[in-house]
């Protein structure tokens, strides 16, 4: 009985184990090194990968990059791409943490990790050239609260939003910074960012929007210019929201509290002082009349294309690929592979989609992938089936984004004719030769017939037994 009962403790274990793996999340991890020659006003980049096959809500797991000598935490992007592949979804994330270097110099990376989840991946020993920065940036927001304008030396501590009467749904980005001079001399420090900024933070963000985060996790400090006058900006939290309903967004004053520290001698005097931003008000604007306008997105967008070649033969294929990139809201693209008509068939392969964050926007990317078959000699313009409709921003109209491929095909018609020298249709080979009379009886179809037979050959003799059971 001991031995038994020592086996099935082993047989147990290796099932719980079994069972374990399978529900586990199967991930492949890469990692990822950005620029290794830098100016100083520019951010370093380490990044990594997840790709992952199961649903796109799945957790994902927790992470941490490394921290590097010289050089400040500057916060981490996100971006998703999801592609359809055989029926089957495919989701890659990717993680980047952004570095502003200290100071000019050659820098050595040695010994340094990244952690996703209970793994951690090694990087391999590299060198961060820094070189000195030409000039600081202009500040080149499009609104700006009147504070910026006067000749104060005083800090500022302010909300800005790159427009102030968006289209509903058109993306808006909201900034949280403080602005001190370079001519300011007074010493200040920061209390308690860590639990102030996310209490603002919330105080700021809008209802009833759609958000995409800058994934700012510290404050990143950067050299700008406000009127050719110099400033240190701290900033604290960027987005870009995209509204969905005509709604007035009125984002409240916001205090925020710093330490200024008064040295006497040897002694420090520290005392809270509070910065009132002003109070930030966006009137939404509702797009003009259109069966679709609350089902494509609103932006500036621009078509790429690519075709394997343009010029081909009737029962060959092609593969289409299209991308769709701007600073809308790409999850809008409501579109759909053309249906195969009398010229040619359509094979969707895959979809992806990416969101992420350049420079001071928020840029998406879709891109599909579409396998064409030829079925007919001649010249086809692919804008009779590509087409996607948004709504441009710059000219406040609906805009439609076409193909400008023209397909020159050559060749037979091949109306009725199987094209058996393409590897995929191996086991259709010749069977456009056979004799259809002389097909087995063994067909799926002949069965199928039987098995209803059988079934109703039961059923009457099971309501004929019914039938004569005596009362």
């Amino acid at each position: 009985m001991k031995k038994f009962g020592s086996v099935f403790h082993i047989v147990f274990l290796m099932l719980t184990l079994v069972f374990s793996a399978m529900g586990q999340t199967t991930m492949s991890v890469t990692t990822q090194i950005g620029s290794k020659s830098i100016p100083q006003d520019e951010n370093f980049i380490l990044s990594f990968t997840l790709t992952s096959a199961e649903n796109a809500s799945a957790t994902l797991p927790s992470y941490k990059f490394p921290e590097l000598l010289n050089f400040k935490k500057q916060g981490v992007s996100r971006a998703k791409a999801s592609k359809s592949m055989n029926g089957q979804i495919v989701n890659t994330y990717t993680f980047s943490q952004y570095y502003l270097p200290d100071k000019p110099g050659n820098f050595e990376i040695i010994n340094e990790w990244i952690e996703v989840g209970n793994q951690t991946f090694r990087l391999e020993p590299f060198t961060i050239v820094v070189n000195p920065a030409l000039d600081t940036e202009e500040f080149t927001e499009e609104l700006l609260p009147s504070e910026l304008i006067l000749t104060s030396n005083d800090p500022l501590f302010v909300i800005t939003s790159n427009t102030d009467k968006p289209f509903v749904g058109q993306g808006f980005t909201l900034k949280m910074s403080f602005f001190v001079p370079e001519s300011n001399t007074q010493e200040f420090e920061f209390d308690r960012n860590d639990i102030q900024i996310p209490a603002l933070i919330s105080n700021m963000k809008p209802k009833f929007c759609w958000e995409e985060n800058f994934g700012i996790t510290t404050e990143q400090i950067l050299k700008v210019s406000i009127n050719k006058k110099k400033y240190t900006e701290y900033r604290f939290f960027q987005a870009t929201y995209f509204a969905l309903q005509n709604q007035k967004i009125q984002i409240p004053a916001l205090k925020f509290r710093v330490i200024s520290i008064n040295r006497k001698g040897l002694e420090a005097i520290k005392k809270p002082v509070f910065f009132t931003s002003a109070p930030v008000e966006i009137k939404l604007r509702d797009l003009p009349h259109h069966p679709l306008s609350e089902k494509v997105p609103v932006g500036n967008f621009q078509l790429k294309e690519n075709i394997s070649s343009s010029n081909s033969k009737t029962g060959q294929s092609l593969l289409y690929t299209a991308s769709l990139i701007g600073d809308g809201n790409g999850a809008l693209w409501n579109y759909k592979s053309p249906e195969s008509d009398y010229f040619m068939n359509f094979v969707p392969i895959s979809v992806q989609t990416t969101v992420a964050p350049s420079q001071e926007k928020m840029f998406g990317n879709k891109t599909d992938k579409i396998q064409i078959i030829l079925k007919q000699p001649g010249k086809f313009a692919l804008s009779h089936y590509f087409n996607w409709i948004y709504f441009n921003v710059k000219t406040e109209q609906f805009d439609t984004l076409r193909s400008k491929i023209v397909l020159d095909i050559t060749g037979n018609s091949s109306d009725h004719v199987l094209n058996t020298d393409r590897a995929e249709d191996e086991v259709y080979r010749r069977i456009e030769n056979k004799n259809t009379l002389e097909v087995s009886w063994a067909r799926w179809v002949n069965w199928s017939q039987l098995v209803n037979l059988i079934l109703i050959f039961l059923a009457i003799v099971i309501a004929f037994l019914v039938w004569k059971r005596p009362n």
